[in-house]
């Protein structure tokens, strides 16, 4: 979502009505996620009861226009990136399963808690791609009339899943096993990020970023998206955590700024990401849902491809 949108020479000023846009609806969803926040957090018997439902229509959203994106053009896995995560998938189970295996007999602690409610999470999410793989081949079965198509049908179905749906699943994670301050502080971190990038990039944007993949990108936004990220850190964990009553200490200068930095580059890469398949599909928007905005696909494209990162940031304790 975030535009680091390139300024020519010849170049008008950036249309007003469309800054405006921005600016409006921006300001209006962010002061609405805020206070579902702050109303999840008193809520404390059950977590996410305001904004589970809010995640659940962007991915039913974000479901339909991945959909339609993936209709608009051919689906071809590559076999070394297939191959590559189906070892990394399995050799992470088993790393990951010694690795607990330590941890828990060395940190009998809230830490720890988390760490269960992550393992009991997690294994929730692998039986849920398994059960969509089923599907996947179960509705193809029922129809088929002819070779071609089935396949790519499946592989289809399992990338929207695997995009939307396991990456938002760590959105889940960070609010269920480390609380509100922890989805904060990403949304803080990646929607600033986006509007340092969009601001900086129409003010002295002139070097491209990735010309074929998003002409208007440029690295003069990228460097905004981050110097932002850094400022969306401090003020999460300085002002507005505590504002909203939460309790989650100042952390360490070092860990703070890297959290900013390394989730505004991946928020930038998340904001590529949907941009190639929309490129792909020949489409400038995922959708029409919010004026100036596009879709709820770019509205949470970002965040989406931070949230894992974050997620190993409050699991490993680096905030703390």
């Amino acid at each position: 979502m975030g535009c680091f949108l390139m300024r020519h020479s010849r170049e008008k000023p950036p249309h007003m009505a469309t800054l405006l846009q921005r600016l409006v609806f921006g300001s209006l969803l962010a002061g609405v996620l805020l206070v579902l926040c702050w109303l999840d957090y008193r809520a404390a018997g059950m977590p996410g009861i305001f904004l589970f439902p809010v995640l659940v229509g962007f991915v039913l959203l974000g479901g339909n226009e991945i959909i339609f994106l993936c209709r608009e053009n051919r689906v071809f896995p590559a076999a070394g990136v297939v191959h590559a995560g189906n070892l990394l998938t399995v050799g992470t189970a088993w790393g990951m399963g010694l690795f607990w295996i330590h941890w828990e007999t060395t940190h009998p602690d809230r830490l720890a808690r988390a760490w269960d409610l992550a393992a009991v999470s997690s294994l929730a999410t692998l039986v849920a791609v398994a059960v969509t793989v089923f599907l996947a081949f179960l509705v193809e079965m029922q129809r088929y009339r002819a070779p071609g198509g089935a396949t790519v049908n499946i592989a289809g179905a399992v990338f929207a899943v695997c995009y939307i749906g396991v990456l938002a699943g760590f959105l889940v994670q960070l609010r269920v096993a480390f609380g509100v301050d922890a989805l904060v502080s990403l949304l803080m971190v990646v929607k600033l990020g986006d509007t340092g990038a969009y601001a900086v990039g129409r003010l002295f944007g002139t070097h491209r970023l990735a010309p074929r993949l998003s002409p208007g990108k440029t690295l003069e936004g990228a460097v905004g998206a981050i110097l932002f990220g850094i400022v969306g850190a401090f003020i999460s964990f300085h002002w507005l955590l505590p504002q909203l009553g939460l309790r989650t200490g100042i952390p360490h200068w070092f860990p703070m700024i890297a959290y900013g930095v390394i989730l505004a580059v991946v928020g930038m890469i998340g904001d590529l990401a949907e941009s190639l398949i929309k490129r792909d599909a020949r489409q400038k928007d995922s959708s029409r849902l919010v004026p100036g905005l596009g879709g709820a696909l770019d509205l949470i494209d970002s965040a989406l491809m931070a949230a894992p990162v974050a997620y190993v940031f409050w699991l490993f304790g680096w905030l703390n």
